[in-house]
């Protein structure tokens, strides 16, 4: 910007000077040119006379003063007006423009104002470029506050977001061990299953193994000692009812009788007592099968009496074994055991859904808690003043996988708590959404099972009904090729 300015401004002095250069040569051309005019005037007057004598006229002198003093005053006029003046008005407006010229360009203009418009200049640069850093400034620190309220919002968010509350622990607390706990009950499923038809098929390990007496004569001395009440059968008096049959000590009288355990008597027979009321059975058939636990041994004296009371005759010899109509009568025998063994399934699944659980034990190593943590949340839901025991008879101190899911399923929706504990973060809220929709499909999943037993009774069932008309169809196509 300051080069710029010189440069203008020198171009404008040269003009200046140009023009006044250009005045001045024109006057002097025309002095030279009418002093040449005057010079040639008279050399061509001097050669055109010739050698000639001078002559001369002679005037008066007042006369001749006269004239050449008028003439003289013309021309110095003439002179005056035309050339002096002006020349000296000319030269005099020249000098005072050059004056002028001269002062304004060297002095004011070069001295003064390029040096305050350079001056000027920088200092607009200068102070805008520290605008420039200034709005800089309030860019960044416009950046730097929005970036800082992002991060303490996204703080905020994830703080709000992953901190949980104390209810949604109800679900991860039950749940931790629903899955090895529903494999227990599956493996004690399966163990039941398996006693069923060793015991109907008489396996050499089972008590039917030789015949259908000897499973019964257990089964009276396990009544007799377990389930057996003396009031049953119309009791009166000492000695009537069942006094005699449940004679422990076969010596009559009528001292020692009944179940050894008050608490078991007809446990064999009492669904509802047995199976039905309790959330948790102490079975487990994956320990010592030496050693029975008093469930164990209910649940199997039932599932006896239940199906396949009368379990298959043994007394067949080998040698009828092989003749084609003892074939086709044992494959009937076996076709009937599996239709009571689907007929149990039920059951099986039922006992199994109750039998004991991996967790709630202090003496397990993995989550010994669970039990007793559900049996204090189960505790919120009784009167007050429920002792921990009751607590624990009604839940069972190693909860079944029954007892869990009905708890997830059932018993927490019961706490006003969690209504309360609703009004939470939103992101507590699908938590909880989504475990109850998981809790859902395990529900779902354990009525599909049910259904899938039920549909296969219902085809043994169906097929039983249709067995009669076959055999009568069948019959009448015989009788049809015989004639």
């Amino acid at each position: 910007m300051k080069d710029f300015t010189l440069y203008m401004v020198s171009i404008n002095n040269k003009k200046f000077k140009d023009s006044i250069f250009s005045r001045r040569k024109f006057r002097r051309c025309f002095l030279l040119f009418l002093c040449i005019a005057a010079l040639l005037g008279g050399l061509v007057a001097t050669l055109t006379s010739g050698k000639k004598e001078a002559q001369a006229i002679c005037l008066p002198c007042m006369m001749c003063s006269m004239i050449d003093t008028q003439i003289t005053v013309w021309i110095m006029e003439a002179l005056k007006d035309y050339i002096f003046v002006p020349m000296i008005e000319d030269n005099i407006v020249d000098h005072i423009k050059h004056s002028e010229g001269n002062w304004i360009v060297d002095r004011f203009f070069r001295r003064y104002w390029v040096i305050a418009l350079a001056e000027l200049t920088e200092l607009l640069s200068a102070f805008g470029m520290y605008q420039v850093g200034i709005v800089g400034t309030f860019f960044d620190a416009k950046n730097i506050v929005g970036t800082q309220r992002l991060f303490f919002k996204l703080q905020a968010e994830a703080h709000k977001d992953y901190h949980p509350s104390d209810d949604f622990c109800w679900f991860g607390t039950n749940s931790r061990s629903m899955a090895s706990t529903e494999s227990h009950s599956n493996l004690n499923m399966l163990a039941m299953s398996k006693r069923s038809l060793q015991r109907q098929l008489g396996h050499k390990s089972s008590v039917s193994a030789k015949g259908s007496n000897e499973d019964k004569n257990a089964r009276w001395n396990q009544f007799i000692d377990t389930y057996c009440d003396p009031k049953d059968n119309a009791w009166d008096v000492a000695g009537s009812g069942l006094d005699l049959a449940c004679d422990r000590d076969g010596l009559g009288s009528a001292t020692v009788t009944g179940a050894i355990d008050s608490s078991r008597v007809n446990r064999d027979i009492d669904y509802t007592r047995l199976i039905d009321e309790p959330r948790t059975l102490n079975v487990n058939f994956s320990d010592d099968p030496t050693v029975l636990q008093p469930d164990e041994e209910d649940v199997m004296a039932m599932a006896s009496n239940l199906y396949g009371n009368n379990s298959l005759s043994r007394s067949v010899s080998r040698l009828m074994m092989e003749k084609p109509e003892a074939n086709r009568l044992y494959m009937d025998l076996r076709s009937v055991i599996a239709k009571r063994n689907v007929a149990e399934s039920s059951f099986n699944a039922i006992v199994s859904m109750k039998s004991a659980g991996t967790n709630g034990d202090p003496s397990a190593t993995a989550h010994p808690d669970t039990g007793l943590y559900m049996a204090a949340l189960m505790k919120d839901l009784m009167p007050a003043g429920t002792p921990d025991d009751e607590v624990l008879q009604i839940l069972g101190e190693n909860p079944s996988y029954y007892a869990q899911l009905e708890f997830l399923g059932k018993k927490i929706y019961q706490n006003p708590d969690f209504f309360a504990n609703l009004y939470d973060k939103p992101a507590n809220v699908k938590r909880k959404s989504v475990a109850m929709k998981a809790i859902s499909l395990m529900i779902d999943r354990a009525l599909f099972e049910s259904e899938l037993r039920q549909e296969m009774l219902m085809s043994v069932m169906l097929s039983n009904k249709l067995n009669e008309k076959r055999r009568i169809i069948n019959r009448d196509l015989k009788l049809e090729t015989t004639r």
